[in-house]
């Protein structure tokens, strides 16, 4: 990391290189000025820029019941909520790694299911590659090989502002960061489903882009026509999707067996969830049907909010992933039942985390709610115990990780904390605990 040096007094202080921990692409160019207390970013997509943004109003104290109390007064009410509690949910889970550890050292000690907001589009990948496996790309490897992208569904910068500008650079032959190491000058782009947006034409431009217009219910089936077409089945004739789609997707499988190094990209939160997992089967297939003759991968997309952190540290500590109940020196894994909205109709208290974004914990009426949370959060009920702690990256340091899963992240503070992290904030009511309190 780098920070401009200030050359005037009172002038505010450059801070370069700043790696964002909030979509999972962890840019790590962000360009921001720090006065005091008050943020304003300069070089950051619109989505980082929002959240990175602060002013110079106090932070909030945290509360009890909607009153006023201090941190040590809110960890003991927290923790006297939890001892009370026989099924908690831990929500959210939005927090740096240190943040984490000590949530699910909470969880250990009190019993509680674990599950992360982001965790749908995980669960469905998640499916595919505990039953068969794939072979995955990282972010690196596509933007350096990658000469013919494969796109399911949205177009996927409405989620992840700078994906194509991190993967398919154009290559200016001035060397440096935009240029690819070994892709070609013009690479190929396919969108399955939806068209692209302006945005990513713009960022596109100089490759070969094509559609395959599809409405979002028929991606799944045109994933599982193209893998088929891999196989050596005729689907030109295919009259399962409107028009022409078999033909094009028959001469996009021509492609792909011609192209050096292809990779089939998704983000399973924006597909219809019955089909989310059949596209990720469907691609994994068919990287499968090319590795034989030609390089093919996939990059599956997510990692918002450290959720690549959430499910790594419950790999690390418990064995499993997210969607475990834990205490009592045990765990158990069963996700149906632990994703946080069925774990809710048996639940008896909630515990929402979420240091990244203003994010309110989802409804429940049936017991004490805690709320570890951003200061701007808004509630649509007053929690029994909130404690505004400080963001990740902006607040204090901490480590994420990258949506491929490969590099972890280190984040710095860009300025004065005010705030408890997340961490200390758990880290004080684990405390009581131990005190008997």
């Amino acid at each position: 990391m780098s920070s401009g040096e200030t050359t005037e007094a009172g002038a505010p202080r450059i801070v370069r290189d700043v790696v964002c921990g909030f979509c999972g692409l962890g840019c790590d160019d962000i360009e921001v000025a720090v006065a005091g207390r008050v943020v304003t970013p300069r070089k950051a997509c619109a989505d980082a820029a929002r959240l990175l943004a602060r002013g110079n109003a106090p932070p909030p104290s945290p509360r009890i019941n909607g009153a006023p109390a201090s941190l040590a007064e809110a960890a003991s009410a927290a923790a006297v909520h939890l001892k009370a509690a026989r099924s908690s949910v831990f929500s959210g889970l939005g927090a740096d790694l240190e943040g984490l550890r000590r949530l699910y050292d909470i969880a250990m000690v009190a019993g509680a299911s674990i599950d992360h907001s982001a965790s749908g589009g995980l669960f469905a990948n998640l499916d595919r590659l505990a039953r068969r496996g794939w072979i995955a790309a990282t972010l690196a490897e596509v933007r350096n090989r990658c000469d013919l992208l494969v796109v399911f569904g949205d177009d996927p910068t409405a989620s992840f502002h700078r994906l194509f500008e991190r993967i398919m650079p154009v290559r200016t032959g001035e060397g440096g960061d935009a240029a690819p190491l070994f892709a070609p000058s013009g690479r190929r782009v396919v969108m399955i489903g939806a068209p692209f947006s302006d945005a990513s034409r713009k960022v596109l431009a100089g490759h070969e882009l094509s559609e395959i217009l599809l409405p979002p219910e028929q991606v799944a089936t045109a994933a599982a026509l193209l893998a088929s077409a891999l196989a050596g089945r005729d689907i030109g004739a295919v009259d399962v999707l409107p028009g022409t789609t078999g033909a094009s997707l028959a001469e996009l499988a021509d492609l792909l067996r011609a192209a050096r190094y292809s990779v089939f990209t998704w983000n399973a939160a924006t597909l219809p969830q019955a089909d989310a997992a059949a596209v990720a089967g469907s691609a994994s297939e068919a990287v499968d049907l090319l590795s034989p003759t030609t390089r093919s991968a996939v990059l599956p997309l997510g990692g918002r909010d450290n959720v690549t952190g959430a499910h790594q540290l419950a790999l690390w500590r418990f064995g499993y992933p997210l969607r475990t109940a834990i205490g009592a020196g045990t765990a158990r894994h069963v996700p149906d039942l632990y994703a946080t909205t069925a774990a809710l109709k048996d639940g008896d208290l909630l515990l929402h985390a979420s240091a990244f974004r203003p994010d309110p914990p989802p409804e429940f009426s049936a017991g004490p709610v805690i709320a570890l949370a951003h200061p701007d959060t808004s509630f649509a009920r007053e929690p029994d115990v909130f404690i505004p702690v400080g963001t990740p990256g902006v607040d204090h340091p901490g480590h994420v990780f990258r949506m491929d899963s490969v590099v972890c992240l280190p984040l710095q503070g860009l300025r004065p904390a005010e705030l408890p992290s997340l961490a200390e904030a758990a880290s004080a009511i684990l405390a009581n605990f131990g005190r008997g309190a």
